[in-house]
């Protein structure tokens, strides 16, 4: 197969990029940290071609931590309602119950689609419902997703209670999600790829899932937000694919998925703003 020219330089200029960062700790001029504020925060950042693979994280400590996956616990789920048959695929409508929650979104009905678009708790409650227990804890061993507890309830267990995953799990997910080797059926794992789908200004189709707990009031455990995700760059085919993945996660007061997204999405447009950009931009 011949090597495309784009590729290589795309993969040379990600590397001499993540190479200064791994060095300075400064993508297109600025420290990791600055992004972040005063939160506690990891950043993990993966970047790779079929020739090249470059790696970077900050903040270890928080990156070590198991935590809540939040509303990122969509991804499995959905593969898992799939899978069991229990939703019908991105276009499964649920009918909302009538009960009025503070996000005006959440009082209508929803597709899956859009449940994960607008991130929609009780859709997904629902579903895990319909998975049932047993099925939902063979699954999750099955994926070995964190530490697999599904203990604080069949429908709240991945919201800030017994369910903890960390960042290196994370990234674990999403790669295994790109590449289709999880263990579901390959064209359920097309759609949740597809579904994941944002809008955005990078150079590349961006797919990402938020999460957003709620800390105690104590504040012994801060709220926390995550943006898990990947950019396929200029749309690059998956036979010669240039793809960066990231999970970033923040804790402290009001760190919502949000905000994880924001630090995320400033983060990606500086990495692209630098060689990588030159380069795949040529012909």
């Amino acid at each position: 197969m011949p090597v495309s020219p784009l590729s290589i330089r795309f993969g040379a200029a990600f590397a001499a990029l993540f190479v200064s960062v791994c060095a300075t700790g400064k993508p297109a001029g600025e420290s990791l940290q600055s992004y972040f504020k005063d939160y506690d925060y990891c950043a993990l950042i993966l970047s790779r071609n079929r020739y090249d693979e470059t790696m970077t994280e900050a903040g270890t400590q928080q990156c070590q931590q198991a935590l809540s996956p939040c509303s990122t616990f969509k991804i499995p789920n959905a593969l898992i309602g799939l899978q069991t048959g229990v939703v019908s695929g991105p276009d499964h409508v649920k009918q909302w119950d009538g009960t009025e929650r503070s996000r005006k979104v959440s009082n209508q009905d929803h597709s899956m689609q859009t449940a994960i678009t607008e991130s929609i708790p009780w859709y997904f409650q629902d579903l895990a419902r319909d998975v049932g227990e047993q099925p939902m804890a063979s699954w999750l061993a099955r994926l070995d997703y964190g530490n697999q507890d599904i203990s604080g309830g069949i429908d709240r267990f991945w919201l800030g209670s017994s369910l903890k995953i960390n960042a290196h799990e994370q990234l674990g997910i999403i790669k295994g999600l790109w590449h289709g080797s999880l263990p579901f059926k390959p064209d359920y794992q097309a759609a949740v790829r597809d579904m994941l789908i944002q809008e955005s200004d990078l150079n590349g189709v961006l797919h990402g899932k938020t999460g957003s707990c709620r800390g105690d009031g104590e504040q012994s455990q801060p709220d926390h937000g995550w943006f898990i995700g990947w950019v396929d760059w200029r749309q690059v085919s998956r036979r010669d694919p240039a793809t960066t993945f990231f999970v970033i996660n923040i804790s402290g007061s009001d760190a919502w998925g949000s905000e994880a997204r924001t630090i995320a999405l400033q983060i990606l447009q500086d990495l692209q703003a630098g060689p990588a950009s030159k380069h795949s931009t040529e012909k």
